[in-house]
């Protein structure tokens, strides 16, 4: 599978959200960046290095860097996001995939946030702390259906806030037992580790682009005990906070 590695440095450059016309064509260009468009509306009709590509409602796609980009072909009015930035492109499972979908219903607020950071008078690391934010929650979508792709849907959202068992249960009517055993089947874990290497991601966007502590990391993170976000970060990463840290200033973003 080809995909942005998404444990490399990624290098944030402009983002919008665009909206076409009528029949109106994708510019035809060279492009000199990575560029993730997010289609939530109307189909989006282009080729690279003259290969067709359609993307519609809730599909998402990333046209790399170094291609020749035309279109031939109207759109049917698409609404979408773009975003332009230089990543690393890499073959494996673990990667960003060069093609998903999404659910806009999820991911609106986001959206509309990046484009609200993209355009207002905002720091480089605020904008790339959204940026990295919309390429986690891509990165963990799963497409699994059913209450657990639900209730997955919904811990992507909201894991920051739910705090216990019982909140999900309220959400979902089911039991603690269910809710376990259901989710577990399908992501081969537990709701709450699910949750922890939710939180662990954020935390390591947040020790790439900030100069936070650590302590204040954790709390942003969704832990209120640091040594519990010590013990967790290790656990999940084989280092620790500090060496993440120092990791990523030895690999300088590729302009």
């Amino acid at each position: 599978m080809t995909g942005i590695d998404l444990n490399q440095p990624i290098l944030f450059k402009h983002s919008s959200l665009r909206f076409f016309n009528k029949n109106e064509h994708h510019v035809n260009r060279f492009s000199n960046d990575d560029v993730l468009i997010l289609v939530y509306e109307g189909i989006l009709r282009f080729s690279e290095n003259g290969v067709e590509q359609e993307i519609g409602p809730g599909e998402y796609y990333i046209q790399r860097a170094d291609t020749y980009q035309r279109g031939d072909v109207a759109s049917s009015s698409p609404k979408y996001l773009f975003v332009h930035f230089r990543g690393e492109w890499r073959d494996d499972e673990g990667v960003l995939p060069i093609r998903g979908t999404f659910r806009y219903d999820l991911l609106k607020p986001l959206i509309e946030e990046l484009d609200a950071v993209s355009h207002g008078d905002h720091t480089y690391t605020e904008k790339l702390m959204k940026f990295s934010e919309l390429l986690m929650r891509l990165y963990q979508k799963k497409t699994v259906s059913g209450a657990a792709g639900r209730i997955a849907d919904y811990l992507s959202s909201e894991y920051l806030t739910v705090s216990s068992l019982d909140d999900l249960c309220r959400k979902f009517n089911f039991s603690k037992n269910h809710i376990i055993n259901i989710f577990k089947k399908e992501y081969g874990v537990t709701p709450f580790d699910y949750i922890n290497r939710l939180k662990i991601a954020r935390a390591k966007y947040l020790l790439e682009v900030t100069s936070y502590t650590l302590e204040r990391i954790a709390y942003e993170s969704g832990f209120n005990d640091y040594s519990h976000f010590y013990r967790m970060f290790q656990r999940e990463c084989g280092i620790s906070p500090t060496q993440w840290r120092s990791r990523i200033k030895l690999q300088p973003s590729q302009g």
